[in-house]
């Protein structure tokens, strides 16, 4: 009897046993559906981010080249119309000389006339002039104008010939023959100008 009670309780041991695997078999095939899906999520999730992120990339590439074509369409519009403004101003001036042509005859019988129209036509250039300079002052554009005893700079200046001087040092200006012009800080044409030199130096070349 006592047999039969063991076997019987080793048989529900047994019993237990296998149940419990099973239990764990169908446990662990839950987590991994469970894992499974979660992970098809999470994939789904970063296909959809690296779609928006491609999307966002091509749109911003898009926008660059658009950028850089307005960019180029801006610089040769510059090149081409920059002058517009300048023109503009300068048209005035083109005006004027028209007018002081057409005050100055060709043909004059009498000396008074001359010397009249030589002063009236004289005044006229140099009133030209100085709308010239106030308009191109107007656009950064200011003249170089050398004077005679000052240093020789060979930024501004571009010596043209030494002249001997007793009255001047070395290596200063002593004869102007161009002015020069400057936009802002930078230079566009160098004053032309005679640089003075020694009789000594002028004695050693000789």
């Amino acid at each position: 009897m006592a047999g039969y009670k063991n076997k019987k309780n080793t048989n529900k041991i047994e019993e237990l046993i296998q149940n419990s695997g099973k239990k764990k078999k169908v446990s662990t095939s839950k987590e991994l559906k469970k894992d499974s899906e979660t992970f098809l999520i999470e994939i789904k999730e970063l296909r959809e981010k690296l779609e928006n992120a491609e999307d966002e990339k091509l749109r911003a590439l898009a926008e660059l080249e658009n950028i850089r074509r307005r960019m180029q369409k801006e610089k040769e519009d510059s090149a081409k119309y920059g002058a517009s403004d300048i023109s503009r101003d300068l048209f005035e001036i083109l005006d004027n000389l028209d007018r002081a042509i057409q005050a100055a005859p060709k043909i004059l019988e009498k000396k008074d006339e001359i010397e009249s129209k030589y002063l009236s036509l004289r005044e006229g250039i140099e009133l030209i002039q100085r709308e010239l300079l106030s308009i191109l002052k107007r656009h950064g554009i200011e003249s170089i104008l050398p004077e005679v005893g000052e240093k020789f700079d060979p930024n501004i200046h571009q010596a043209m010939m030494e002249i001997p001087r007793e009255d001047l040092d070395p290596g200063l200006v002593c004869e102007i023959l161009q002015n020069g012009y400057k936009i802002y800080d930078r230079l566009l044409r160098p004053a032309m100008v005679g640089v003075s030199k020694s009789k000594q130096d002028q004695k050693s070349d000789d």
